[in-house]
């Protein structure tokens, strides 16, 4: 990996994280579809792995590219920055993309919606119902759930990004933070 193919580095990093990050949104819709309560422990321990996977990834390829810079050059906190926000952007379209083939072609927004009512009244049933103060609420909520407009792949697909990059904006304040180191012109020890 040299200095000069940042964009070419940061596509291959931004197509890992992303086929990362595509799975698991596929099997953590299912897990939430399926309506059991016993999976939901699963689906909390996917959900971490997933984002220690996905901190691992961005810390790994930020420090990747800091290794390419000498001491004298030094490794800016805003190098670091870019490289996370690069690769999450990246990455957010192959998140976004399958998040649109999934909701809009593969299953259908209207049969994830009634599929993710079921589970919902799967659930309060499993639990033992719900308190009569709430199920006005709860009946409400399941209407406005059923007619709410869907939203289009150009908005499925903005929302992948968007997640993404607030993922890499946020955990890029770390991992730059940490990476960074000051140049050094007059080598190491500062003798020289």
């Amino acid at each position: 990996m040299n200095r000069e193919n940042f964009w070419n580095d940061a596509a291959k990093a931004g197509a890992v994280l992303g086929v990362l990050l595509a799975v698991s949104f596929i099997v953590e819709n299912q897990i939430m579809l399926a309506g059991h309560v016993g999976l939901y422990m699963l689906y909390l321990v996917e959900w971490i792995a997933v984002v220690i996977a996905h901190y691992y990834l961005l810390h790994r390829f930020a420090r990747s590219r800091s290794v390419l810079c000498t001491a004298e050059e030094g490794f800016s906190f805003g190098q670091g920055y870019k490289a996370v926000l690069a690769v999450s952007g990246l990455a957010g379209i192959i998140v976004g993309a399958v998040q649109a083939l999934y909701l809009h072609l593969l299953l259908g927004y209207s049969v994830y919606i009634d599929r993710l009512i079921a589970a919902m009244e799967k659930l309060v049933a499993a639990s033992g119902g719900i308190p009569a103060s709430m199920e006005g609420l709860f009946t409400q909520s399941m209407e406005q759930l059923q007619t709410v407009a869907a939203p289009s792949v150009l908005q499925t697909l903005w929302g992948g990004i968007f997640s993404s990059l607030l993922f890499g904006a946020v955990f890029g304040l770390i991992i730059a933070g940490v990476l960074s180191r000051a140049p050094r012109p007059f080598g190491e020890s500062g003798n020289e």
